[in-house]
C-alpha cells in the first residue's frame, strides 16, 4: 500500500461467517464466534498491524458491520439477534440481525464500540449498515415478539425501527466519543425502499421522531458501493453530497470480481453484468458528477475493495496488485493528465515489474509480457 501511495486500510474485520476480532471486554465473542480459536486477531496482533501501518503513513479504519451481517456476534451475547421467520411463521434461517427492541443490546453496543475506538485510536470508524432489507422483513416484521415490542415503542414498521436503531446507536457514540466520524454504507442514507432513512435525500414519512437531527445527518459519511452504470454512480454521488454528506466511492473498484482480460482499463463487456463486473478501474473519477464545487469538496476519496469470499492468504497479492495500482494512480492524479488508459498501460506494466522485483506476486495486468528479472518471493512478517 505504501508503495502505491494508498494511505487508508479499511479493515472489514468481522462478518456473519466469523468473528476473529478479540475484545478484552467480551472475550467470548472471538472464542465462540471465530472459525476456530486459531483464526483470531489477538489484541497484540491488532496493535502490530496499527504500528506497522502507522510507520508507513497508513490509517487503519475498522468496520464492524451492523445491524446486519452480525450472525457471528450472537454466539456469545444472549438475545442480541432476532430470530427470523418466513410468512408461514416458521424459522427459516439463522439469526443475522441485531434486535433493536431490547434496551440491553444498546448498552452492549455502546461498551463494545467504545472499547474498539480506544484500541484503534482513530476518530473514524465504519459502522456498516448494508444489505438488511430481507432480514428486516424476516427477523423484525415476521418475528411476533419483535413486532409486539416495536409497536409498543410506537414504530409502525421495520423501516422506522431501523431508523431508531441508527439514531440510538449514533447518539450513544456521540455521547461516549464526541467527534467520531461515522462511516456507513449508502443504504443507511438512501435505501432502495419506500422509506429512506435520513432526512436530506428524502424525508421519512413525516414522522418527526423518525428523522435524525441535522448534526447526526451531516456527521455520517456515505460509502457508495452500488451502481450498475457510470450514470447511476454519478447520480448517487450527486445525491449524497447534495444532502451534505462527505462521501467515499467504491462502486468502480471491486477487485474481487475478476474477469477475463485486463480489468483495470476501459469499461467493456455486457452492461447487464453491472459496472462492478467489468473492467473500468482507470476510467472512474469520484468527482466526475454534476454538482457544485462545494459538493465535490465533500468527496473524501475512493477505495478499492477486495472482499474475501474467494480470497485468502494464498491468492491475496495477485488479486490485489497491480489492479489496485491503477486505482491509486487514478485517485492521486490530475484527471486531465491521466485519462488515457492507453498511455497508462506502459506505466502500469513498469510498476508491476518493480513490485515483482521487490518480491511481491503482482499478476500481469495487460497481456502476455515479461519483466527483465524473475520473481523471487519475499514474505515479510509483521
Amino acid at each position: 500500500m505504501a508503495q502505491n501511495k494508498m494511505n487508508v486500510l479499511h479493515w472489514h474485520i468481522v462478518d456473519r461467517e466469523s468473528f476473529p476480532y478479540t475484545s478484552a471486554m467480551f472475550p467470548n465473542m472471538s472464542v465462540l464466534g471465530a472459525y476456530t480459536t486459531a483464526h483470531i486477531y489477538s489484541i497484540a496482533d491488532i496493535k502490530k498491524v496499527l504500528d506497522y501501518a502507522r510507520l508507513r503513513g497508513i490509517r487503519v479504519v475498522p468496520e464492524f458491520d451492523t445491524p446486519g451481517h452480525s450472525g457471528s456476534w450472537g454466539q456469545s451475547i444472549p438475545n442480541l439477534l432476532s430470530n427470523c421467520y418466513n410468512t408461514l411463521g416458521k424459522i427459516d434461517q439463522l439469526p443475522d440481525i441485531i434486535d433493536p427492541t431490547i434496551p440491553s443490546n444498546f448498552e452492549f453496543l455502546s461498551n463494545f464500540f467504545t472499547e474498539a475506538l480506544d484500541l484503534f485510536g482513530d476518530n473514524y470508524m465504519h459502522f456498516g449498515g448494508d444489505e438488511v432489507e430481507s432480514d428486516m422483513q424476516k427477523c423484525w416484521e415476521n418475528n411476533p415478539e419483535v413486532k409486539k415490542r416495536m409497536k409498543g415503542m410506537g414504530y409502525a414498521n421495520a423501516h422506522e425501527l431501523l431508523n431508531y436503531y441508527w439514531q440510538t446507536l449514533f447518539g450513544l457514540i456521540d455521547q461516549d466519543r464526541p467527534g467520531v466520524k461515522k462511516i456507513v454504507w449508502q443504504e443507511v442514507l438512501d435505501m432502495d425502499v419506500n422509506a429512506p432513512l435520513l432526512d436530506g435525500i428524502c424525508s421519512l414519512n413525516q414522522h418527526e421522531k423518525n428523522i435524525l437531527d441535522q448534526e447526526k445527518v451531516t456527521n455520517a459519511i456515505a460509502h457508495v458501493w452500488k451502481g450498475n452504470s457510470m450514470d447511476a454512480v454519478k447520480k448517487e454521488m450527486a445525491a449524497v453530497t447534495a444532502a451534505g454528506h462527505s462521501t467515499i466511492l467504491s462502486s468502480c473498484w471491486y477487485l474481487d470480481l475478476i474477469k477475463y482480460g485486463p480489468d483495470w482499463g476501459y469499461v467493456d463487456g455486457n452492461p447487464a453484468e453491472g459496472l462492478r463486473s467489468r473492467g473500468k478501474y482507470y476510467e472512474c473519477d469520484p468527482t466526475d458528477f454534476e454538482g457544485t464545487e462545494q459538493q465535490k469538496a465533500l468527496v473524501l476519496g475512493g477505495e478499492a475493495a477486495l472482499w474475501g469470499e474467494y480470497v485468502d492468504g494464498t491468492n491475496f497479492m495477485p488479486r490485489m496488485w497491480p489492479s489496485a495500482s491503477a486505482v491509486a494512480e487514478r485517485l492521486w492524479s490530475d484527471p486531465a493528465q491521466t485519462k488515457s488508459a492507453d498511455e497508462a498501460w506502459p506505466r502500469l506494466h513498469e510498476f508491476r515489474c518493480r513490485m515483482v522485483n521487490r518480491g511481491f506476486a503482482a499478476q500481469p495486468p495487460n497481456a502476455p509480457d515479461y519483466c527483465p528479472f524473475e520473481w523471487n518471493p519475499v514474505y515479510q512478517e509483521l
